[in-house]
């Protein structure tokens, strides 16, 4: 039997983020995007849980997160994830962000260097001034939003819905719960929120770096653009697949991380 626990923290604005653990053994923190919730990692969560502690948590305004204070973006991700760490004591972490979730891993791993032993940037920049997406983001509106077909969204393509139109239709509903704000304020304060090229000069953190071949908002060559700003970057494509691999062939990707923690975990601690 798989230990679990989850609750709440007040943090320090006085927002409740919800966070769950899954199973014993070394720290691995997941962090979702913005297409989802904690809940997105079920395909992930219990293959882990087998040999990590496996953290995920709701970012502010997503699943069972609060928001009151409007305060979203990456500079409260990384504060919150710091004192859920704080909360559950631990001590060094291996730490896991999918697409804006990037800049939450990333962000940790500058802020808390000592207590970071590696980073996985899935289908993400992650806060390096590379771009991704379009050039700009479409203007903020209050025209009703128009339902998409079933099963459709642009972080997991056309290819999941012709294999599997009920995990498609699972990750469409992940990404409507919650009082999160639009897509496009999210985008607009990512690509704002650079992390400086001393900044991830100074990561001592092994990161791998994980690409989509399909991918068209962080593409390929985008994630490898961003590597280089990294001392010890490596990048991993997945073919045929676009920008939620790890939510459209789980095996390959729960495989792929799984290789490279336990190398990380197999060189001498620094």
């Amino acid at each position: 039997m798989i230990s679990r626990t989850e609750g709440f923290i007040t943090v320090a604005d006085g927002e409740r983020v919800w966070y769950e653990t899954a199973g014993e053994g070394p720290d691995l923190i997941l962090t979702h995007g913005l297409g989802g919730n904690a809940a997105v990692w079920y395909q992930q969560v219990p293959y882990f849980a087998q040999h990590y502690r496996v953290i995920s948590w709701d970012q502010r305004g997503f699943g069972r997160s609060t928001n009151e204070n409007g305060n979203h973006g990456p500079v409260a991700a990384v504060s919150d994830l710091i004192e859920i760490m704080d909360l559950l004591a631990v001590d060094r972490a291996h730490v896991v962000g999918q697409s804006m979730g990037g800049w939450a891993a990333l962000g940790t791993a500058i802020a808390v260097p000592d207590r970071v032993e590696s980073v996985v940037l899935a289908c993400t920049t992650g806060g390096i001034s590379v771009g991704f997406g379009p050039d700009s983001a479409p203007p903020l509106t209050a025209a009703p939003v128009t339902a998409r077909p079933l099963g459709e969204h642009p972080a997991v393509g056309g290819r999941l819905p012709s294999l599997d139109m009920a995990r498609a239709y699972l990750y469409q509903a992940l990404g409507t719960f919650g009082h999160r704000p639009p897509d496009t304020e999210f985008f607009r304060i990512l690509k704002a929120h650079n992390y400086s090229p001393a900044e991830l000069a100074a990561v001592a953190a092994p990161v791998l770096l994980i690409a989509g071949e399909l991918d068209d908002l962080m593409t390929p060559e985008r994630i490898r653009s961003a590597a280089e700003f990294l001392p010890h970057a490596e990048v991993v494509e997945l073919a045929d697949r676009g920008h939620s691999p790890y939510f459209e062939d789980p095996h390959a990707w729960n495989e792929l991380v799984a290789h490279f923690l336990a190398d990380v975990r197999a060189r001498p601690v620094r």
